[in-house]
């Protein structure tokens, strides 16, 4: 049954709602304590599938202002919501782009190879954003580019900070110290945090039926 303007915009604000809910069941991950996995990209996939890019787009939007609403801003000028916004929107645009675009002859397949690509995406444009503005804005309580940073900055640093033992593989030594320890410190977290959503929409994903039937 096609779903009404009104349904459609219902069921974005539920499924923005069930994202903040999501968004609060956090699992800490192990190798970094400061970090959190949790589910709320589901939610964004999951509007995709069911009301499309327009309404996916702004199920991202609701989950951010809900997010603000109900936690208050994370961080200096809402940095923590503003990552997840964006981290929102590039599984947003680069999935629906995936979507309509790469399809295969087994659907299994071409989800999985989507979500594959979606997430690579997902984790390369956070350890971007991580190296240059967002973890240099949690470290000094303010808006801050890596390059007016006053101090060095290496894993080692992370490491006594947090008590870790994270160790730096080979092969991330064309990068700086710096960008050594936001590689493997945030990629490796997006990256299974997006693989780890995907696997879990693709499991509830026969209740959509439910959803556009009722």
């Amino acid at each position: 049954m096609e779903i009404t303007k009104t349904r459609k915009l219902v069921l974005s604000a539920a499924l923005a709602a069930l994202g903040m809910i999501l968004g609060l069941l956090e699992i800490p991950y192990p190798f970094a304590p400061w970090l959190n996995l949790d589910l709320s990209e589901v939610v964004v996939i999951m509007a995709i599938s069911m009301l499309g890019f327009k309404s996916a787009l702004f199920v991202c939007v609701c989950k951010f202002l809900v997010s603000i609403l109900f936690k208050g801003p994370v961080g200096p000028i809402a940095i923590g919501q503003i990552t997840a916004l964006i981290a929102s929107l590039t599984i947003c645009c680069v999935y629906y782009f995936l979507s309509q675009n790469l399809k295969l002859k087994k659907e299994w397949l071409t989800y999985i190879i989507n979500m594959f690509i979606t997430m690579l995406i997902f984790a390369i444009v956070l350890f971007i954003l991580n190296y240059l503005f967002v973890t240099p804005t949690y470290l000094m309580q303010k808006p801050t580019w890596y390059s007016e940073l006053p101090f060095a900055l290496d894993i080692n640093s992370f490491n006594q900070q947090y008590g870790t033992n994270i160790s730096i593989p080979g092969f991330l030594n064309f990068l700086s110290p710096y960008g050594q320890a936001i590689f493997i410190i945030y990629f490796p977290f997006n990256f299974i945090k997006g693989v780890i959503s995907a696997i879990v929409y693709y499991v509830v994903r026969p209740i959509e039926s439910k959803f556009k039937e009722g």
